[in-house]
């Protein structure tokens, strides 16, 4: 007589009917496999399909810049950030957060390049053209409310 109950033999063909997914804590998947290629039932096929889109964006992103250290790469980056976007294959506020990443490294290529080259000549922006506001406008007169019950005009004071 064989020792094992018939609930714990596991045959081969039951093996390939479920999903292969492991989680974290070692627990399989106990969905039905919707994709035998892969082995892995609808949802985990649609989140192992996401994985590989994310990695051909990040190398469409990317390309061959090993470093964003010119604006020529930045530039490069966002157009091919501008249409992945415009193409839906990247959600809009992910997009955002990486145009604002792009941002951020634009401002800091002018302190990178001082800090490379300390002894190269200060660049000054001269402000003196820029348009002054206009301060002659004439002061407005104070406004008297009347007709709200409650509320006593204050007296004005005649100018002289």
């Amino acid at each position: 007589m064989n020792p094992q109950t018939s609930s714990s033999i596991i045959s081969s063909d039951s093996l390939s009917l479920h999903c292969l997914h492991r989680t974290a804590s070692g627990r399989r998947c106990r969905m039905v496999v919707s994709e035998p290629a892969s082995g892995l039932c609808s949802k985990h096929a649609a989140e192992h399909q996401k994985d590989l889109d994310q990695a051909d964006l990040a190398a469409s992103l990317i390309g061959d810049a090993e470093e964003f250290r010119s604006a020529v790469v930045i530039n490069r980056s966002l157009g091919e950030l501008y249409k992945l976007q415009a193409r839906n294959k990247i959600h809009p506020r992910r997009a955002a957060v990486m145009a604002y990443t792009c941002n951020l490294l634009l401002r800091t290529l002018p302190a990178i390049e001082h800090e490379l080259h300390p002894d190269d000549e200060q660049v000054t922006i001269d402000f003196g053209d820029l348009p002054r506001p206009k301060r002659d406008w004439p002061t407005p007169e104070p406004k008297i409310f009347t007709g709200i019950p409650g509320v006593t005009p204050m007296p004005v004071k005649p100018s002289s």
